[in-house]
């Protein structure tokens, strides 16, 4: 069977977990590298748990060291979502593996001369990584298929008015990506909130026996304890795992092409991904914009998921 390689370019993060989870469990995917960026918290935190996750899971691929902090601006956090440690402050194994001797953008860049073209980045946290790719690299565009990121949003934010948080962390890299030449798909906050769980099926998966059940219920007791406990009403959306989904199964998610361009000096628009669908600034798109998702699609995604890791 062809396997199609891919990059998880990611800030581990609850979110995260959930994507590297579903990209392993997927036949279908090669993964080439995990690149840990600072984001959802600090990097000694995201690096660590990428490399204890792909350890703990059986990942045999490499986790490369990224950036600790955005191109120009001060990092800032979101470990009041996440936990103090980004895993909802489970402790995860640790790994008996290595770090990549090479940093995350090199890695990058040697995967994608490696595929020719093939090599898929799935970026789900700011996107420094693939920006100081990008920067070093001047011919990468030729070598990469396309990048997918969770980030941004057509609509409305969740870090400010307009800001989504990976976006709203490294706007400078996130223009850097839109006008790379390279294609880009974005999942934003319009699109992945479309396919929230609810808390009972959050403990459905975590009350499942499989060999990541310790994660999940790490996760779903500090995740909802945020919230007012296991039987609070509302809802949690896997915004990294939807973007990873939309890999697996493209029926998942509807996109439609638009001019994007990030706001990088609005004192109210800071962050924001500014979707022109209209073609009023005169510009091409340079954006497959996720317009539509489709939340069965993701629950069969998972239910797979789950019973790969039954089995493993």
């Amino acid at each position: 069977m062809h396997k199609r390689p891919i990059i998880l370019d990611c800030d581990p993060g609850v979110d995260d977990a959930y994507a590297i989870m579903l990209a392993h469990s997927n036949e279908g995917f090669d993964i080439r590298a995990i690149t840990p960026v600072a984001g959802n918290v600090e990097f000694k935190h995201t690096s660590r748990n990428a490399l204890d996750l792909a350890d703990m899971l059986g990942i045999d691929t490499r986790v490369a060291k990224g950036a600790d902090r955005p191109l120009i601006i001060e990092l800032q956090t979101a470990g009041e979502i996440h936990g103090g440690n980004g895993m909802a402050g489970y402790t995860l194994p640790m790994a008996k593996r290595e770090f990549d001797e090479m940093k995350a953008w090199d890695v990058i860049y040697e995967e994608a001369r490696k595929f020719k073209g093939e090599l898929e980045i799935v970026a789900v946290g700011p996107l420094t990584n693939v920006a100081i790719a990008i920067l070093k690299y001047g011919d990468l565009k030729d070598y990469v298929k396309r990048i997918v990121i969770m980030g941004g949003s057509a609509t409305v934010g969740n870090h400010s008015q307009y800001g989504e948080f990976n976006i709203w962390v490294d706007p400078h890299a996130a223009e850097i990506v839109f006008h790379s030449g390279i294609p880009v798909t974005m999942f934003g906050l319009n699109a992945t909130r479309q396919s929230a769980l609810t808390s009972e099926e959050m403990y459905a998966m975590s009350d499942m026996e499989t060999s990541v059940q310790d994660l999940l219920k790490g996760i779903n007791h500090y995740v909802f304890g945020l919230r007012g406990g296991k039987d609070w009403g509302g809802t949690i959306t896997l915004h990294d795992a939807i973007t990873v989904g939309y890999l697996i199964d493209e029926s998942l998610a509807e996109t439609r092409k638009a001019y994007v361009t990030c706001e990088m000096t609005g004192r109210n628009t800071y962050g924001q991904t500014v979707t022109d669908f209209k073609g009023l600034c005169g510009k091409e798109p340079n954006v497959d914009v996720a317009m539509v998702t489709h939340v069965e699609v993701f629950r069969n995604m998972l239910k797979g998921m789950l019973e790969f890791y039954k089995a493993n």
